[in-house]
């Protein structure tokens, strides 16, 4: 990917995520969402790191993003949670609960983990090369049964990625109040799973290390792990107003914006000839979803 597609791909996630917003504020959509403002990086490397024809990839209840770069098809997520039949689970399961080849989601926390190294293990004894990946929260990382699956996937020696995208919250519960650390590194590799961290702010460092990681999973049929760092511009879900989240951590991130980074990257012409293109297609993806 050029800069110009990393980006037309983060910003379709984020203009995607605020119109998901603004509709439910406007009492157009019901039940609940979650949201990845802030978090755009890991789905648009993923969008070309895994193959969707072979390889697994799960996720849980902040999958967004992940579902629009793995189905290329933004009105799929739009229509699943408006409950449309052309849904990405046709129209039954709402954001948290969508399938689309071999990608799957629930809103269980870390729910997905247990669930991949099945998969990773099938994958093993089937052969090939194909690769099973998880991404999950930080607030999963004190879940037994997600301890439990990187156990079992060091021991077995499986095919499996595991990614954490640690942005410091467990819903409202700040990561240092149940954990006597901020970052994972201790508990993970106390599995001896390789691990890995990279802040999301630097998407050429961040698609790089996915990439190893990936790459090691893919010819070793080992586990591996990354921890990213990375920060979400909104609420848990969509009635949560963010007020036990710090001034300075909001106005650190807004400094390290993955969006901006890759912007910066590009001259204002291009990044408004992007934002444009980004805008005229969120408005096409609602246009379809409320007349069909």
């Amino acid at each position: 990917m050029d800069n110009k597609e990393i980006l037309y791909k983060m910003l379709l996630i984020r203009r995607m995520e605020q119109k998901i917003e603004s509709l439910f504020s406007q009492g157009l959509l019901r039940g609940t969402t979650h949201c990845c403002i802030g978090e755009e990086a890991v789905p648009v490397a993923l969008s070309v790191l895994i193959d969707m024809d072979k390889d697994y990839l799960c996720s849980g209840h902040r999958a967004h993003g992940l579902s629009m770069m793995m189905t290329g098809k933004p009105e799929t997520l739009l229509g699943e949670i408006m409950g449309k039949p052309y849904g990405m689970a046709k129209g039954l399961g709402g954001s948290q609960h969508v399938y689309y080849k071999n990608y799957f989601t629930n809103g269980i926390t870390g729910g997905m983990a247990p669930v991949t190294v099945g998969i990773a293990f099938a994958l093993k004894h089937d052969g090939g090369d194909a690769i099973a990946t998880v991404v999950f929260g930080d607030g999963a990382m004190n879940e037994g049964y997600v301890l439990e699956s990187f156990n079992m996937a060091q021991s077995m020696g499986l095919p499996v990625l595991f990614i954490l995208e640690n942005n410091g919250y467990a819903m409202s519960t700040p990561i240092e109040t149940v954990n006597p650390y901020t970052v994972f590194e201790d508990r993970v590799k106390g599995f001896a799973l390789p691990y890995q961290r990279v802040e999301a702010s630097d998407f050429d460092n961040l698609f790089a290390v996915l990439k190893d990681a990936v790459e090691k999973v893919r010819t070793e049929r080992t586990p591996q792990f990354v921890e990213v760092m990375t920060h979400r511009f909104c609420g848990h879900s969509k009635s949560d107003k963010r007020a036990y989240i710090p001034q300075e951590r909001d106005d650190y991130w807004h400094e390290h914006d993955c969006v901006k980074g890759v912007a910066a990257k590009l001259t204002p012409a291009e990044v408004e000839a992007i934002e444009a293109e980004v805008a005229q297609r969120v408005e096409e993806v609602y246009q379809y979803c409320v007349t069909h």
